[in-house]
């Protein structure tokens, strides 16, 4: 036998005995065949283009279906997040085993678990596809120009969908907005008091707690306020940098005089304030993502024994790798939705703002009843 035989001649030579796949695989396969002919054929664009004007017949407002269609999006896929919340421990130990497989065998490893049926694996993979496809029908409906030449009903719409009428109603889209009329600077001296004042004081907190921990080591109250302390000086560490560049900008143009407007957007033109919304809401999006996920790893880290100095290193590390990736990917979205309508730009801060208050709203949801549907099968195992 050869030793150094490749990844691919690996993966084709896992359990060449058996003659049949799993049922859970062999129905995976057949749905990612058929789902990608139906892509590729533009069933799932028709599918959201039919559902988008089903909105606009019963609202009659371009902007407000725009809204609608993210909001049901969200809506009808809380099942698939269910699913997901519930085999997000096998996921997690999945995760696990391919940290400590070499990198070539990890390809390897992962063709064995979906050969073999594992269904949080084969939920991934449909999960991912799925997420993909609709994510990309939906933006890519408004880069389609319907608003000025009229819509083939045939390439587009289902039978069932009424045919809208033209010229197409509420593209433009209002939303409040203020301008700043007036600004002042403070001198630099008060500025580099400011800050040297706010370092002082940081280290003083530090020395301080060193001084009197001893004291305190028996005081929960005391102990969990100095763990959410430190976390919160991760968190600015991450991105000490940019902050302190954002201060300073901030003190030298402090607004003192803001004037209140309505900011009007059509949506079937470029719009630069849009423009800037998207990207400054790309941005916080993807800050509010990296902390997230990256507060998780540090917790689990925590737990697992690591070295806290290590942990808050890593977290620093990750945080200014999530900075970097905000700014190139706020900046992307900037430049490239300054070529086509508003309405992809609505669409897309749409979804972003249906992330950011998922936890809080549909997330609180999906979390109990992955919560209740894990504690009835922890109840079946213990009756069985």
């Amino acid at each position: 036998m050869v030793e150094n035989q490749s990844t691919f001649s690996q993966v084709r030579k896992i359990d060449n005995s058996r003659k049949f796949l799993p049922l859970l695989t062999t129905f995976l396969l057949v749905f990612l065949i058929y789902l990608f002919i139906w892509f590729f054929r533009g069933g799932s664009f028709r599918l959201y283009t039919s559902i988008f004007f089903t909105l606009y017949y019963v609202t009659h407002q371009i902007w407000l279906s725009v809204l609608l269609i993210g909001v049901l999006q969200n809506v009808l896929f809380m099942p698939l997040r269910l699913i997901g919340n519930v085999l997000d421990q096998p996921l997690k130990d999945f995760e696990d085993e391919l940290d400590k497989t070499e990198e070539k065998q990890q390809l390897v490893v992962f063709s064995k678990k979906v050969k073999e049926g594992n269904s949080a694996i084969v939920f991934f993979i449909f999960n991912f596809f799925v997420n993909a496809i609709a994510f990309f029908s939906a933006g890519r409906i408004f880069l389609v120009d319907f608003y000025n030449k009229p819509l083939d009903r045939v390439k587009f719409l289902y039978d069932w969908v009424p045919y809208p009428e033209y010229p197409l109603k509420g593209t433009i889209f209002k939303f409040p907005f203020f301008k700043i009329t007036e600004t002042t600077a403070l001198p630099w001296n008060t500025i580099i008091t400011f800050i040297g004042s706010a370092v002082l004081f940081l280290i003083g907190l530090r020395l301080i707690w060193r001084l009197v921990r001893f004291i305190f080591k028996r005081n929960q109250k005391i102990l969990y306020a100095r763990i959410r302390y430190n976390r919160l000086l991760a968190t600015i560490g991450g991105f000490g940098g940019v902050l302190t560049i954002g201060i300073i900008f901030l003190l030298r143009h402090i607004p003192i005089a803001f004037q209140g407007l309505l900011l009007k957007v059509d949506l079937t033109r470029q719009n630069t304030p849009m423009n800037f919304v998207t990207a400054v809401g790309t941005f916080l999006t993807t800050i509010h993502a990296g902390y997230k996920n990256n507060s998780n790893d540090a917790k689990v880290a925590k737990l697992a024994g690591i070295d806290p100095k290590i942990v808050s290193r890593v977290f620093h590390e990750k945080m200014r790798t999530s900075l970097k990736n905000a700014l190139v990917l706020g900046g992307g979205a900037f430049f490239i939705t300054n070529q086509i309508p508003s309405a992809f730009e609505l669409s897309v801060a749409t979804f972003e703002v249906m992330y950011m208050i998922y936890p809080y709203t549909l997330g609180r949801l999906v979390t109990l009843g992955s919560k209740n549907v894990k504690k009835n099968e922890t109840t079946n195992i213990a009756v069985n």
